[in-house]
């Protein structure tokens, strides 16, 4: 078959749209009134023809591109996504035959040979089980969400709703562009954990009130999956899908906040990329040593990483600037360099892994000012794996005469609690790197007010949500936050004098 035959026959069926529609309506309802109860496993059948129509136009792109393998992808996805709505498989199966019948009938037999065999092996698919791989996203969730409470926020109806709306979401985003599907591979198992990560960064700016931090989050995915030379087209489709798939598994009122949120993020993402520039620059304080060192990092020399900065302390420089000119932008600019896939996970894990070396080995420097009388415990809050800020905030603190008790990585709230109680600390800090931890920063200072063991603590909060919505500790019921460690201890220090 030419494509010049392809496309004429998607040409024809574009051209005979309505007359299909109508036939394929009509051969439904006859079949519905020989099978009374049963029809076509829709009420609806106005929405059942729009849906035809769709399978028009998908049939119509798939004769333009791959074809019938591409129709294929779409039949699979369009029954995924219908089983997710209650629709059974054989409704689809019944739409299909019908539309088929009216192609063989309107079009010219040449044309309709054509587009027929297009449509057979979609067809055919209906009948296999799985009917998509992997399996995950074979079945949406059997049970569907407990009903809603009306007064259930919108934010919580998001994440209880989130099981079914992430496999609906992937769905409909393939049923849309079927060549994505077959681009994709195997790799669709991660297109599903990825509208998971969406949702829950989703639910948590909506919880925060702020759409700016799902914007930022969007602006983020972009940078990243373009630097894996994927089409930032996929993500404003399935982007789009996801507000598609949350107003059908939310009323309306809970779900307007997300499909708004998810609309600030799409027209941010039209504006265009936005190139970010390198942290580490030669102009800054300590310019050189940072670009010396990052090089050394890079090149996985960890020895000659090592030297630069005992030869800058050697020559004088204070360890709050090599923490604060050197460490700091380096770990910016070597997150934003595996963003931008210039390096890898295990690079990066290096990198993290030599600059905590080296602060290890300044402690002795850090740990030698005068003793001011305070206790700090210093935590990445729970979920969060994203330690070395929090590790930063606390040997700030140190290096301010505090005796601080560093916690790590994601630290469940109870024993955070009880370690601040133990320490008997005046300050908690804890470290959110992204979005979805919020909803752990919240829990932990709502259960530090409630305990009366921290009634006194100042609870200070930091990391990437903090920076871009600027007062969002306040929403949060924080004592305070600050864009930076040094900062952080200023903001104790006023914290704690005022209260005094």
């Amino acid at each position: 078959m030419g494509i010049p035959e392809r496309d004429r026959a998607a040409d024809e069926l574009l051209a005979r749209r309505e007359p299909l529609m109508d036939a394929a309506i009509d051969r439904l309802k006859a079949a519905a009134r020989r099978a009374p109860g049963e029809g076509d496993g829709r009420e609806d059948l106005a929405r059942c023809r729009e849906d035809i129509g769709a399978h028009i136009d998908a049939l119509s792109a798939a004769l333009r591109a791959a074809g019938a393998e591409q129709f294929s992808e779409y039949c699979a996805f369009t029954a995924v996504f219908l089983e997710g709505l209650g629709v059974p498989r054989s409704a689809l199966g019944a739409a299909l035959d019908a539309l088929r019948e009216g192609v063989g009938e309107q079009l010219a037999p040449a044309l309709s040979a054509i587009a027929l065999e297009a449509m057979a092996p979609g067809r055919r698919r209906l009948d296999a089980s799985p009917i998509v791989t992997p399996l995950a996203l074979a079945t949406s969730p059997a049970d569907a969400p407990a009903p809603l409470d009306e007064r259930a926020a919108a934010a919580e109806a998001l994440a209880r709703a989130a099981p079914r709306i992430a496999p609906m979401s992937v769905a409909l985003g393939y049923m849309r562009r079927p060549g994505d599907a077959l681009a994709h591979g195997a790799r669709r198992g991660r297109c599903l954990e990825d509208a998971r990560r969406h949702l829950a960064q989703l639910a948590a700016a909506v919880e925060a009130g702020t759409p700016a931090l799902f914007g930022d989050y969007a602006d983020w995915v972009r940078t990243l999956l373009t630097s894996f030379g994927l089409d930032p087209a996929e993500l404003v489709n399935h982007l789009g899908a996801l507000g598609d798939a949350i107003a059908i598994a939310l009323p309306e009122h809970l779900a307007e906040a997300p499909r708004r949120y998810l609309a600030a993020a799409l027209d941010r993402l039209a504006a265009g990329r936005v190139e970010l520039p390198s942290f580490v620059r030669p102009e800054a304080p300590l310019g050189a040593v940072a670009c010396g060192y990052l090089d050394a990092l890079l090149q996985g020399n960890r020895g000659r990483a090592l030297r630069i900065i005992h030869e800058a302390v050697e020559a004088g420089a204070p360890i709050k600037d090599i923490y604060a000119h050197v460490f700091q932008p380096c770990q910016y600019e070597i997150g934003r360099l595996w963003q931008m896939q210039q390096i890898s996970i295990a690079e990066e894990h290096y990198c993290t892994a030599v600059t905590q070396t080296v602060m290890s080995q300044l402690y002795p420097l850090v740990f030698n000012a005068d003793r001011a009388g305070r206790r700090l415990v210093a935590a990445s809050v729970d979920g969060n794996l994203h330690e070395i800020g929090a590790r930063f905030v606390a040997d700030f603190f140190e290096m301010a005469g505090w005796d601080t008790f560093y916690l790590g990585a994601s630290t469940p709230a109870r024993d955070v609690l009880d370690e601040v109680a133990r320490r008997q600390a005046d300050v908690l800090a804890v470290s959110a790197t992204l979005g979805e931890h919020l909803p752990s920063v919240r829990t932990l200072i709502t259960a530090a007010r409630e305990d009366r063991r921290c009634r006194n603590v100042v609870l200070l909060v930091g990391g990437q949500p903090f920076r871009v919505v600027h007062g969002l500790w306040r929403q949060l019921g924080a004592d305070g936050s600050a864009p930076t460690a040094e900062g952080a201890v200023h903001v104790a220090q006023e914290i704690l004098a005022a209260r005094a």
